[in-house]
């Protein structure tokens, strides 16, 4: 069990694990298409384990590109569309699954924190870099090398976090050997800092971790008409963060009961659907997570299931992922969040080398290059949306000649600046590709600064479009601009001048917040789940909720980095 004194532990690597068996891919067929012509029909979802149906078009107006009917919490705002696309039609539920290799001595080998080598090494215990030295667990080797970030060390020269307790030996995996005991500090996970930092009780982080877990004590209650997807684990991901900045175990008691709804003792996950969608790869991105901070092998066995994906996911002449069966060839920014950090954090915690060569980190840098290169403004920094690559009938959004959407989206932009922090915090310092990331990252920064909003500090629906009078702020992506450029600035990836940007982004989005007679809080003005649109009409035209999953997303994320001390 998790000692709940313990804050982030090692990343524990398995010997290399036998051959994973999918059966996910027998069962099945996707049928579902990211055509935009005509009315939305909405989708209809059964719950996890039955059928799927969808068919959704679009002709510029507010409905997305063959989006999602994603429906908001209690008392929210429903809209047609979704941003990462298309409910999967027909086929069962699917186990993406196989079964654990054989154990043995695991020792980890972390991914570095902002490029830094080093880290800790320790025998059952651990020893931060520069601090108090954790007890050692009682018997068993476990062996863990960390590079980078280890023992909860700040980024940008923050303070190191003192070793807790560990447990007597540590948690022994599947067929054999001893992981390494909790407590003995993690790798620069894809998000945010957490030195010594902590957060009040006041914070708006922690109301709003809060205020999730009271209104949904069961997390898969929170969207449960998609089952294993993004809407829930964006929310999951932002209380994530709440914990890394606190340590308080229920946090992560939280997010492992979601877990365990959907991935079974032998380490299946039960997906959607059968087909390729990055909406369902997305909370895959906390499954290396829970296994550095539990020891338990059905989540090394899960993440292994679904980085196993990657090698069959379609791509277009260009290499670009697709960003879902049902939309051929097309790239989106949003699914650079959606698929990118996974892969990174997977290659920062687990073996994912290949004929000398690391598949994940090298694929990480390849995708979120290969979109830049089509959807980027060099003159200004920002990115449009989505980019479709098919060399004849492209989507009525697409430029004809460069297959480029019309706009630049705030929410979409904001997934991928976001993106960029996290996926930069597991890539090696010397990873090829790492120093033109962080080229293109500058640049969205400084662009940010440049259409900033002078009277509120947020950020518009078209980000660059805040001088036309229907044009309106928006908190989803302005949150995730927050906190992209707080972990950035505080990494050291941009200027320091930048945290002015984000304070003021801040103040902005706090009075985005409301507060009800019982003290709990509501996120408002996120625009509900869409797709990519054909005018500059379809984004401003959409409508505003409350304590929707991307407001609840971004608002944690930016209160845990903005609010920490």
């Amino acid at each position: 069990m998790f000692d709940s004194t313990a804050r982030l532990v090692s990343n524990p690597r398995q010997a290399k694990p036998g051959r994973v068996v999918f059966l996910g891919f027998l069962l099945g067929f996707f049928t579902a298409s990211c055509q935009q012509k005509g009315g939305a029909a909405p989708d209809t979802a059964a719950a996890s384990g039955g059928q799927r149906t969808s068919s959704s078009t679009q002709n510029g107006g507010s409905s997305g590109t063959g989006g999602r009917d994603t429906a908001a919490p209690t008392g929210g705002t429903s809209n047609p569309g979704g941003d990462s696309g298309t409910a999967g039609s027909g086929g069962t539920s699917t186990a993406t699954g196989g079964r654990t290799g054989a154990g043995g001595t695991s020792a980890a080998t972390g991914g570095a924190l902002d490029g830094t080598a080093g880290g800790i090494t320790g025998s059952g215990g651990a020893s931060p870099t520069g601090g108090t030295t954790g007890q050692a667990g009682a018997g068993g080797s476990g062996t863990a090398s960390v590079a980078g970030g280890a023992g909860r060390v700040g980024s940008s020269g923050g303070g190191t976090r003192t070793a807790g307790t560990t447990s007597a030996g540590g948690t022994t995996n599947q067929g054999g050997g001893s992981a390494s005991a909790p407590d003995a500090g993690a790798a620069g996970q894809s998000g945010g800092d957490a030195g010594t930092t902590t957060l009040a009780a006041d914070s708006l982080a922690v109301r709003f971790a809060n205020m999730i877990m009271t209104k949904w004590p069961d997390p898969t209650q929170i969207y449960p008409k998609y089952g294993y997807e993004y809407n829930d684990g964006i929310v999951l991901r932002g209380i994530e963060q709440v914990y890394r900045h606190t340590g308080d175990a229920k946090y992560l008691t939280y997010i492992q009961k979601y877990f365990d709804a959907y991935v079974s003792s032998s380490g299946v996950v039960t997906l959607p659907d059968t087909a390729h969608s990055f909406d369902n790869i997305q909370p895959s991105v906390m499954l290396p997570f829970l296994y550095q901070q539990t020891g338990t092998a059905k989540y090394k066995t899960a993440a292994d299931n679904i980085r196993a994906r990657y090698n069959t996911i379609p791509r277009n002449a260009d290499k670009g992922f697709w960003h879902k069966q049902s939309c051929p060839n097309q790239m989106w920014l949003d699914s650079i969040y959606m698929g990118e950090p996974f892969l990174a954090r997977y290659g920062a915690v687990f073996d994912c080398t290949a004929n000398s060569a690391n598949f994940c980190f090298d694929t990480v840098v390849e995708q979120i290059l290969l979109i830049a290169q089509h959807l980027r403004d060099a003159t200004t920094g920002l990115l449009a949306h989505a980019w479709d690559d098919s060399p004849s009938g492209k989507q009525s959004w697409a430029n004809s000649t460069t297959g480029n959407s019309c706009c630049v989206w705030g929410r979409a932009l904001g997934w991928y600046a976001m993106a960029l922090v996290d996926t930069l915090g597991d890539l090696p310092a010397n990873q090829t590709g790492r120093s033109d990331m962080l080229t293109i990252l500058n640049g969205l920064a400084a662009g940010l600064k440049a259409n900033q909003d002078a009277k509120t500090g947020l950020w518009y629906q078209v980000v660059d479009q805040g001088s036309k009078s229907d044009n309106w702020v928006e908190s989803s992506g302005s949150g995730m601009f927050v906190y992209a450029l707080k972990v950035a600035v505080n990494r050291g990836y941009i200027d320091s001048s930048y945290s002015a940007v984000a304070d003021k982004g801040w103040t902005g989005l706090q009075t985005k917040v409301t507060t009800d007679s019982s003290g709990s809080p509501t996120i408002t003005g996120a625009v509900p789940g869409m797709g990519v649109q054909t005018s500059y009409s379809g984004y401003v035209g959409q409508s505003q909720g409350s304590n929707t999953a991307h407001g609840l997303c971004a608002i944690l994320l930016a209160a845990a980095e903005m609010e920490a001390r």
